[in-house]
């Protein structure tokens, strides 16, 4: 048997952040590139303490002597050398050279400003959103981390990547068979690896589903599983936190505010009681009318309906572009920071859909 290689090792998933102005740090990287970890060294922090400063004074950029006085203002009597962090991926064996975390994040996220206020992304950097299901959830997740809109993402799929999934799952040929979970954590760590982000690569079930639920502050479904969907849901009302669902057919978004209802308003905009929703918990299998309960069909675009009436015969699963994963996780990462930062967003289901918009109307 070939041994497994680093990007094939599902242990390799978490970035290592070295402080290299720690005696500790500098030991640990000099016995990484000892040892062979290391391939590869990449280091431009000087041009990102030139943009740190920039950002802070956009004026800068057209006055040098000013610019090198704020560069050194910025270091002050740090040792350059030891300067930042150097963040080593293990799966790649490559080290960057990165800012410090507070600094890396001001100038990553400097362009949300003012979509985004300073404010409001410290408030952010605090909350916590659960993800339930990676196909879907991929992209949200990733999204969910560029705009930092959360401080910990958690993570949850049981899957591996199948040529299939190609189509809505943003990775290589060369990560077929590693799971989902895998390749979301590394892609967020490759993005920012002061993200921090918890992996749960049983799925969600009844074994984890505390130590999932526990301190989310939003839930984004986008699994698969009826007994998974029922149990985040019923879980999600004894917690009052909120969950919101794309499905990828008209732009529809559910937002399910679980954290002002109660079990008397059932649950889905109260198209299921507490009751079913519990017996549905204990479900493996879908059938068309528990479907229909979910995702009402009279509702369903034309060619969706097509889709619903090929469920099993014709069709494995239900369909997918990128470009409505890509939109609608977009349109649940929006959502979640909205309810994030406190907005009053009515439970509701909505329908997001361009096709309607780019539609020639005779």
């Amino acid at each position: 048997m070939q041994p497994t290689s680093p990007l094939h090792n599902i242990q390799l998933w978490k970035a290592e952040v070295i402080d290299p102005s720690s005696e500790e740090g500098l030991i640990r990287f000099a016995t990484l590139k000892s040892k062979g970890h290391i391939h590869s060294e990449i280091d431009t922090l000087e041009s990102q303490v030139v943009e740190l400063a920039i950002i802070r004074n956009p004026s800068l950029k057209d006055n040098p002597i000013g610019l090198t006085n704020a560069i050194s203002s910025i270091i002050g009597n740090k040792n350059w050398d030891t300067y930042g962090r150097w963040v080593v991926y293990p799966w790649n064996g490559c080290a960057v050279r990165l800012l410090p975390p507070s600094s890396f994040v001001e100038v990553r996220t400097n362009r949300n400003r003012d979509r985004i206020t300073t404010q409001e992304q410290e408030i952010l950097s605090n909350k916590t959103v659960g993800i339930v299901g990676l196909s879907v959830g991929h992209s949200a997740a990733v999204t969910i981390a560029m705009e930092r809109s959360a401080g910990t993402i958690k993570i949850a799929d049981f899957d591996d990547l199948e040529l299939s999934n190609l189509n809505r799952i943003r990775a290589g040929v060369f990560e077929l068979g590693l799971p989902k979970w895998l390749i979301a954590a590394r892609t967020i760590a490759e993005t920012d690896p002061y993200v921090n982000v918890e992996v749960f690569p049983d799925g969600v079930q009844e074994e984890n589903i505390d130590k999932f639920m526990n301190q989310c502050d939003v839930v984004i479904d986008a699994c698969d599983g009826l007994a998974a969907k029922s149990m985040i849901r019923i879980e999600a009302l004894k917690r009052k936190i909120p969950i919101i669902m794309d499905t990828s057919d008209r732009g529809m978004l559910d937002i399910e505010r679980y954290d002002i209802l109660d079990f008397t308003d059932g649950f889905l905009h109260g198209r299921i009681d507490a009751e079913m929703m519990t017996s549905l918990r204990k479900k493996s299998h879908w059938d068309t009318e528990t479907l229909n309960l979910f995702i009402d069909f009279s509702t369903a675009s034309e060619r969706g309906q097509m889709s619903l009436a090929k469920m099993g015969t014709e069709l494995v699963g239900w369909p997918q572009l990128y470009s409505d994963v890509a939109s609608g996780s977009a349109f649940a990462a929006e959502a979640a920071r909205r309810l994030l930062l406190g907005e009053d967003i009515p439970d509701s289901r909505l329908y997001l859909e361009i096709d309607e918009q780019l539609s020639v109307k005779n």
